[in-house]
């Protein structure tokens, strides 16, 4: 039988690692199990969104390639700029929300897993579409009706499919019921409706070149989202997985092998430094040859970083001689480590500031920036033990918090494109250790902030900036490869390569 690497629909539903977990409470063994509950499914969906898939040095691939930190086990490829082929197998997981919805029909939850359904696949869709621009959509996950070689959807017509998708996920989570299975939001409807409201502002930003057209209703849509105000009030609300002290539940680069290669980047530490951010002294460990030197680590100039387009033997030399702060010891000496957002409240309030800015919604613009600065702020310290090992005796405090918005190189002051940048850079400090790729898609959507680019060392074909996308995946030029070279020839002229610019960026 024919079939493609998107839309091999699985011929059984796949739970793995049982275990008595929050991460996987399965409760019996799903090879044996006579009946698929939307429960069961639900737990694998989300769990496959939110967790991340692997953990050491996986985990901090995308903070080298959006230049947190360099690595130095050896020079990656990701750290100068190297990427290629992505990989579509997030998709084939959406197979199971079929069968999720499907055993639910009839139910009191249906509407629920719908909506649970259509938030996923939306999120989903999303990732992929902004990674290399028109994808299969329409057509995707169609195998098990005899589509094995799905068409590329136009990447605006992909946006528009997220976002009715999003918008019927929000209608339906407005009245649905608590449901179960779920171990991020214990199956509140209410929280997924925020969850829902606010990926939907998120996409929104991406398509800000875009409010000329009519069919997405940008501008709209936003003022609707931000109007209706259902939306995160506070960081426990985020989407996200918090980590805990059970083995299988322990934060990904607990106790790593790795965990003396990574080092801080100037690209965050410098402006840190430059602003007085507190959050310096939780995200890095003072360079040892500062401490030698008579610094103490409560002592701005006890943070090194190194520029991470420098030559790797560059970076050798200095890390070999102690003079390069390294990550701070609580990424790896804690087994809950910090929760991994996907989604945030801090976020969230740049993306309405930045609205705000932009002409798309009323409101003011300087509250919603000061609110995201103070809450990025309090998940880095309320998600860190109140110890000197940890914040090396400098805490975040209220005090500190409002003195620092207040401070003139963090105000919300200043001209209109000033302000952007102010609003970006604080989404880059937000994203340390976390969503790398998010902060990276950022940078390229706005240019802030400005990431170090090296002629000599970069790997891209392009030695005068970083790419803009990742190419289509290998098995698509097998299995689909009518359908993906009609896609990059109506896109890129042919050429499917990480420097050409997808629709959304034009």
């Amino acid at each position: 039988m024919k079939s493609t690497y998107i839309t091999l629909i699985l011929a059984i539903f796949t739970l793995m690692m049982p275990s008595c977990s929050k991460f996987e409470d399965l409760n019996t063994d799903p090879d044996n199990t006579s009946k698929v509950t939307p429960q069961l499914l639900a737990t694998n969906l989300i769990l496959q969104t939110v967790k991340y898939p692997a953990v050491g040095k996986d985990f901090l691939y995308k903070d080298m390639f959006a230049k947190y930190i360099s690595y130095m086990e050896g020079a990656d490829g990701y750290q100068y700029n190297k990427i290629d082929r992505t990989y579509f197998s997030p998709l084939v997981k959406l197979a199971n929300i079929e069968k999720m919805t499907d055993a639910a029909k009839g139910s009191v939850t249906e509407d629920s897993y719908v909506a649970l359904g259509h938030f996923l696949r939306a999120y989903a869709f999303f990732n992929l579409t902004i990674s290399v621009g028109d994808i299969p959509y329409s057509d995707a996950l169609q195998g098990e009706y005899g589509v094995y070689n799905p068409k590329y959807d136009t990447q605006k017509d992909v946006f528009i499919g997220i976002l009715n998708e999003l918008d019927e996920a929000a209608r339906l989570f407005e009245t649905a019921r608590d449901f179960e299975g779920d171990p991020v939001y214990d199956g509140k409807a209410a929280k997924w409706l925020k969850a829902t409201n606010s990926l939907a502002l998120k996409v929104l930003t991406h398509l800000y070149k875009k409010t000329d057209d009519a069919d997405l209703n940008v501008t709209g849509r936003f003022n609707d989202i931000v109007t209706a105000n259902k939306l995160f009030q506070s960081n426990s609300e985020n989407f996200q997985l918090v980590y805990s002290s059970i083995q299988v539940e322990y934060y990904p680069f607990y106790n790593s092998n790795f965990r003396k290669y990574p080092i801080m980047s100037s690209t965050i530490v410098d402006k840190m430094k430059e602003m007085q951010d507190y959050r310096l002294f939780y995200f890095a460990e003072p360079a040892l040859a500062e401490i030698n030197s008579g610094h103490t680590p409560g002592e701005w100039d006890a943070y090194v970083g190194i520029n991470p387009s420098d030559n790797f033997n560059t970076i050798s030399a200095e890390y070999t001689a102690k003079k390069i702060s390294g990550i701070n010891t609580r990424y790896y000496a804690l087994e809950q480590g910090e929760p991994t957002f996907l989604l945030s409240y801090a976020e969230q309030c740049f993306i309405i500031a930045e609205g705000i800015l932009r002409g798309w919604t009323g409101g003011d613009a300087k509250s919603y920036y000061d609110k995201g600065v103070q809450a990025a702020m309090l998940f880095t310290a309320s998600n860190t033990p109140d110890n000197a090992t940890y914040h090396h005796g400098m805490k975040i405090t209220s005090a500190i918090i409002s003195a620092y918005i207040a401070s003139a190189p963090v105000a919300f002051e200043g001209t209109a494109e000033e302000k952007f940048q102010k609003i970006s850079q604080q989404r880059y400090f937000m994203g340390f250790m976390q969503d790398g790729w998010n902060s990276y898609y950022e940078c390229r959507r706005t240019g802030y902030p400005v990431l170090p680019i090296n002629e000599l060392t970069n790997l891209n074909s392009d030695k005068t900036k970083m790419p803009v996308r990742w190419m289509y995946p290998e098995k698509e030029l097998s299995y689909n490869r009518a359908n993906v070279e009609e896609a990059i020839n109506r896109q890129f002229n042919g050429n499917d390569d990480v420097n050409e610019l997808m629709w959304i960026l034009k």
